[in-house]
């Protein structure tokens, strides 16, 4: 695995839309995260498997509370129906097989700023997307 390997998601079919807020602050149109940041992934449907990862925004005891919560940020993929196990592997082997540093899980671009139609890139051939409002980096506590 190379050193700080990157994974990269990216929800919104055309590149212009790609702005960083989709429906909330809280949900982004693309993120690159560490991939060390990742802690676990689960299946939350048939057809939707859910990464978690360490909070971009928030650490562990940010109000030097013993009740502090943090909130992982979250990327759920669409996949193929009980495809779970597969594509955990899948993205597993890329992360430890990366010789670049960046690992493209998931990218649902299909018109780049040209406008010339490309096709949408997957790390795993049962990944079909990723869900609607779903790359997820929790609000920073205030």
């Amino acid at each position: 695995m190379a050193e700080n390997t990157m994974l990269y998601f990216r929800s919104v079919p055309d590149e212009g839309n790609d702005d960083g807020a989709e429906s909330a602050a809280t949900n982004l149109t693309s993120l690159l995260i560490p991939a060390s940041r990742l802690r676990w992934m689960n299946p939350t449907s048939d057809t939707l498997l859910t990464l978690y990862f360490d909070s971009i925004k928030n650490t562990e005891g940010a109000d030097n509370t013993d009740t502090e919560v943090t909130i992982a940020d979250s990327v759920a993929l669409t996949i193929n129906s009980n495809q779970h196990r597969e594509v955990m592997n899948g993205i597993i082997q890329a992360i430890n097989g990366s010789k670049t540093g960046l690992v493209v899980v998931a990218d649902d671009r299909t018109t780049n700023h040209a406008d010339a139609t490309v096709s949408a890139r997957y790390i795993h051939d049962d990944i079909t997307g990723i869900a609607t409002d779903a790359i997820v980096c929790a609000a920073a506590h205030s």
